[in-house]
Formats: structure tokens, sequence, C-alpha cells
């Protein structure tokens, strides 16, 4: 009995270690790049990524996502302010647009047309200087038309400004935004506001070089040429002061219904600088 357990315990060890001789010989080294041991998943629920990227947001997403939110406020406080208001039986006072299937009026305006030969009531698209007024925040009535909808965008430059002193910065150019679907109340509508004015992505140095040569332009002194530029020294985007946004134009998009025929109309009104 003694020599059987004996003989057990001297064939199991060696089982083994044939065992894994025969497992290490019959086994191939690992080649990079073998597809034949490369496993896939194709289970869709199993390729789902949850997690969040640690690397941060780029800047220029993340202006992005300001100017969204900021936008979505202007929209909300104009949506309020539309509501709360009690429209009076009173037509709007201002400048009057007299198309030949209705007539707009923008509160608070003064302009005169670009085109002294521009015949509002044959046109679809006509345009405006403006002499007084605001382009934004401005109330529309649109008269003679149902089903009305508004859509407005504003075309910015970018200033730099201490009190009353401001100069724009040109050589930036002018950014056209999006267009805004204008929140109203029967024929009513109130143009967006400066939560709605965004820019094109600049840095200090661009911002710098900008200033730089239009304060050369206005021919100004060396003194306050350094004086401006030691303003804008930790000025890194259009959001930071000294900077501000500037509206130079505006643009309406007006659709409505004239005796069951759509209308479309549009109109430009320009600030000069």
């Amino acid at each position: 009995m003694k020599n059987k357990y004996s003989s057990i315990t001297w064939i199991i060890p060696f089982v083994l270690f044939v065992s894994c001789k025969e497992q290490i010989t019959n086994k191939k080294p690992i080649s990079i790049g073998d597809s034949s041991l490369i496993v896939t998943e194709k289970d869709s629920q199993f390729l789902q990524n949850y997690t969040e990227d640690i690397e941060p947001h780029k800047k220029g997403s993340a202006e992005s996502k300001i100017t969204q939110m900021m936008v979505q406020v202007d929209s909300l406080n104009t949506s309020k302010k539309i509501e709360s208001e009690n429209i009076s039986i009173e037509k709007l006072k201002g400048f009057t647009i007299h198309f030949e299937q209705c007539d707009i009026v923008f509160e608070g305006i003064s302009a005169h047309a670009t085109n002294l030969a521009q015949n509002e009531r044959n046109s679809n698209s006509v345009s405006y200087l403006m002499d007084l007024g605001n382009l934004l925040e401005t109330k529309i009535e649109v008269n003679q038309l149902s089903e009305i909808s508004i859509e407005q965008r504003i075309f910015v430059k970018l200033a730099v400004q201490q009190s009353d002193e401001q100069y724009i910065l040109n050589d930036l150019g002018k950014y056209i935004t999006q267009w805004y679907p204008l929140a109203g109340k029967n024929n009513r509508f109130v143009s967006v506001g400066t939560n709605s004015l965004q820019f094109s992505s600049v840095d200090h140095e661009k911002i710098k070089n900008a200033l730089d040569r239009e304060l050369r332009k206005k021919k100004k002194s060396k003194d306050d040429i350094k004086r401006w530029l030691q303003l804008i020294h930790n000025t890194n985007s259009y959001n930071d002061p000294p900077c501000t946004l500037v509206p130079i134009s505006a643009q309406w998009k007006i659709v409505g219904k004239y005796n069951n025929q759509t209308v479309r109309k549009l109109i430009q009104f320009d600030i000069a600088h």
C-alpha cells in the first residue's frame, strides 16, 4: 500500500512536467501585427465610451459654448419681456417701410435709403443707412401679414474702448452671426440683445497688431500707442476688457402670409463708422 502511494506521488509531478513542456514547445512566439492573435469585440453594447476626456476642451470650443449659453439667455429674456408686456392697440412709431403687401415699423430708428432709386413697394430686399437708433433690442411691428416669423443676424466688428475713446480694429474684419429667430407676440417682435453678439477667435497677438496699426492710421503719438498697448497687456480674447463688440449692420428676414400667398422680405440697416 505504501509503495502504491509512493508511485502515485512520483507520477503526478512527472505528468505535470510533461504537460507544461508540451505546452511550451507547442506554443509559437507572439508576432507583432499577427491578426490571428487579435481579439475584436463586435457587440456594440461593449464598445460605447462613457468616459470623459482628460484633455481640456480647446479654447475655441469653450468660447463657442459660452456664446451659445449667452444667446439662450438673450432669447429667454426677450421672451419674458414680450410675455409680460401688454400690447396696446396703438401702433408702434418709428421708421416705416411700405412694401406692397405690408408695412414694417422699426421703433426708435431713423434712417434713409442707401440707394435713392430704391423702390420699396416693388422690392423684396431693401437697405438703409441709420441716422438714429439701435440695431439691438429694437421693437418691430409687421402689419397686414399673418403667420409671421422673423429672423435676424448681426454684422460685428471688434473694438478696444476706454471711457468715450474707441478704436475699431478694422484689420480683423467683421463677423456675421447666425440667423436668430426672434421672439414675438401677435405681430410684434423684439430684436436680439448684446448677448447675441459674437466674433471670430482671436488671441493677444492679433489684437495687439490690429490695435497698433489702427492707432498708427490715426497718427497717434508714441506715448498714446504705448498707453493703449499697455491697456491690452492681459487681453487674450474678444471677451476680455477693454475689448468690446460693435454691431455695424443687421439684417432681418420676414416671412408671412398675404392673401394666402407667402411673402418674404429682407431688410438691412447699416451704421456709418
